[in-house]
C-alpha cells in the first residue's frame, strides 16, 4: 500500500509540475524588440532596457568555415578568405571571414529614412526623403559599389575555374519615387513600400594572371537599369530582432541596358564555358521575390516555441555571369530588408551565379532563455548551376540541394549577441582528392554589436 501510495505522490507531484509549466508558459510573453523587459535569472535580477530602434549603428563580424571547400580570393567584400591546406585529404578547408557596418536611421516624423551597409570594398545605401508638397509620394536616393582589385573566381562542382578568373567591378547610383504606407502592428520597420528607380552605373573588367590566354574580356560599358522594387513588412520581433509572428514579402523586377557590349570568354580547344552571346545579353531582364511567415507551432500553446517558414526565387531572361543571381551563405537575419536576401546554407561567398532558383526553408526555434534562442532548420534549393558534361564542356542544369542545420543565437555582453551555427548541405559538391562528391559541411559564426 506505501509503495502504490509513493507512486501514486510522485506521479502527481511531476504531473503538477508539468502542468503549472505549461500554464506558466501559456501565459509567458517573449520580450519584443525595443522593450525593457525585467526577470530573475538564476536568484538576479535582470534587466535589458529599452532601445531605440529608429536609430542603430551596429558592426558584424564572423567567419564561415567549410572543409574541403573551393579556393577563394584573399579578399572579399565583406571580408577576406584564408585557405588552410588539409594534408590528409590535400583538399582546401576555407576560411571565411566577413564584416560590415550596418547603419539605420528613422526619425520619427517619417520624413527621411536611410539604410546603409558599408565596408569599404561593398557599400550599399538608400535614402528616402518625403517632402511635403509630394504629398505621399518620396524621392529615393541609391548608392552601389562593388571594387574588390582581385580577381573573381566562378566555380562548377567544387572546383575554382581559374581559366576564367575575371577582375570585375562596378558602381551605380540610383534616383526614383516611392510611397510608403504604415502596416499593422505598426512598428517602425512595418511598412508598404513601393521604389522606382533608374540606376545608372559603369562597370569594368581586368585579367587576373591565371586568366586563360585566349580569354576575351568583356568591353568597359555603361549599364542602366530600370529597378521596380515593392516591401511589405508586417513582423512582430523578438528582443533579438528574430521573426516572432507575422509576415513580410517582396519583389525585385530588374530591366537592364548594357551600351558598349561585346563577346567575351574562353576560345580554343580547352575552352569550356566558351564565347557569350553579346548580343543576347546587352540587355536583360531579371525578377526575384521572398515571403517569409512566423508563429507558433501547433498544438502548442507557448510563444516560446517559435516556426518560421520562407521562400525565395528568381528567374531572369538573358541572364549571363555578371547580372545573373548570386547565391551563398548569410547569417540568420530579421531586419527588414535583410530577410529579402536568398540564403544557401554551405556555400562559400557567390559560389553560384543562376539564372534561376527556388529555396524554401522551415526553422524551429526555440526561447530557452529570454536572451537564448536554439535553432533546427530544413532548407530546400532548386537552382540552375554549372555542372561539367560528358564533353568535358560546362553546361547549366536545375539541381536540387537539401540541408539540414541547428545553431543558437544569443544575446552576449556589451549589447552584442552571437550565432553559431552547422549546416550540412546534401547537394553541394565538394572535391576531395580530385574526386567530387556530393555532401558538405560549413559551420559559421557571427557577432554583431550595437553602439
Amino acid at each position: 500500500m506505501s509503495d502504490n501510495f509513493g507512486k501514486s505522490l510522485g506521479v502527481a507531484l511531476i504531473s503538477g509540475s508539468l502542468l503549472q509549466g505549461a500554464l506558466a508558459d501559456a501565459t509567458y510573453r517573449t520580450p519584443r524588440a525595443g522593450e525593457a523587459y525585467q526577470t530573475e535569472l538564476w536568484s538576479r535580477r535582470v534587466t535589458a532596457p529599452a532601445r531605440d530602434r529608429r536609430r542603430v549603428t551596429a558592426l558584424d563580424l564572423g567567419v564561415q568555415y567549410i572543409p574541403n571547400g573551393p579556393s577563394s580570393p584573399d579578399i572579399l567584400p565583406f571580408g577576406g578568405a584564408l585557405l588552410v591546406e588539409d594534408t590528409d585529404n590535400q583538399g582546401e578547408d576555407v576560411l571565411q571571414p566577413f564584416g560590415a557596418v550596418f547603419v539605420w536611421r528613422n526619425p520619427e516624423h517619417g520624413r527621411h529614412r536611410l539604410r546603409g551597409v558599408f565596408s569599404g570594398l561593398y557599400n550599399d545605401v538608400r535614402f528616402n526623403i518625403a517632402p511635403r508638397l509630394l504629398g505621399g509620394a518620396e524621392v529615393v536616393f541609391t548608392f552601389e559599389n562593388f571594387n574588390v582589385p582581385f580577381a573573381r573566381p566562378e566555380y562548377v562542382e567544387g572546383r575554382r575555374i581559374e581559366a576564367v578568373d575575371l577582375e570585375w567591378q562596378y558602381i551605380r547610383g540610383g534616383l526614383g519615387l516611392g510611397y510608403r504606407r504604415a502596416l499593422a502592428p505598426g512598428h517602425q520597420d512595418n511598412a508598404l513600400e513601393i521604389t522606382l528607380t533608374y540606376e545608372p552605373g559603369f562597370i569594368w573588367f581586368e585579367p587576373d594572371d591565371d586568366t586563360a590566354r585566349g580569354f576575351i574580356e568583356p568591353r568597359d560599358t555603361y549599364e542602366g537599369r530600370g529597378h521596380l522594387r515593392l516591401r511589405a513588412d508586417a513582423l512582430e520581433r523578438n528582443l533579438m530582432e528574430l521573426p516572432h509572428w507575422g509576415y513580410t514579402a517582396g519583389t525585385d523586377f530588374i530591366y537592364g541596358h548594357r551600351a558598349n557590349w561585346r563577346e567575351w570568354g574562353e576560345t580554343g580547344d580547352a575552352a569550356v564555358f566558351g564565347v557569350a552571346d553579346a548580343e543576347a545579353e546587352r540587355d536583360y531582364f531579371a525578377a526575384s521575390f521572398y515571403a517569409m511567415v512566423a508563429g507558433g507551432v501547433p498544438f502548442l500553446d507557448s510563444e516560446r516555441h517559435r516556426l518560421t517558414a520562407s521562400l525565395h526565387g528568381g528567374i531572369g531572361q538573358d541572364l549571363d555571369r555578371f547580372s545573373a543571381f548570386r547565391l551563398s551563405s548569410k547569417p540568420t537575419a530579421g531586419e527588414w530588408e535583410a530577410v529579402s536576401r536568398p540564403d544557401l546554407p554551405g556555400t562559400v561567398f557567390d559560389e553560384f551565379f543562376s539564372r534561376s532558383y527556388g529555396i524554401a526553408e522551415l526553422r524551429y526555434r526555440y526561447e530557452a532563455l529570454f536572451f537564448f534562442y536554439p535553432y533546427v532548420r530544413a532548407n530546400w534549393a532548386w537552382i540552375d548551376r554549372p555542372r561539367f558534361q560528358e564533353n568535358g564542356q560546362i553546361g547549366n542544369q536545375m539541381d536540387s540541394l537539401p540541408s539540414l542545420g541547428a545553431g543558437f543565437i544569443s544575446g552576449a555582453p556589451w549589447r552584442s549577441s552571437v550565432e553559431l551555427s552547422y549546416v550540412y548541405n546534401f547537394g553541394i559538391l565538394r572535391d576531395e582528392d580530385g574526386d567530387p562528391g556530393f555532401g558538405g559541411h560549413s559551420i559559421l559564426f557571427q557577432w554583431a554589436k550595437e553602439f
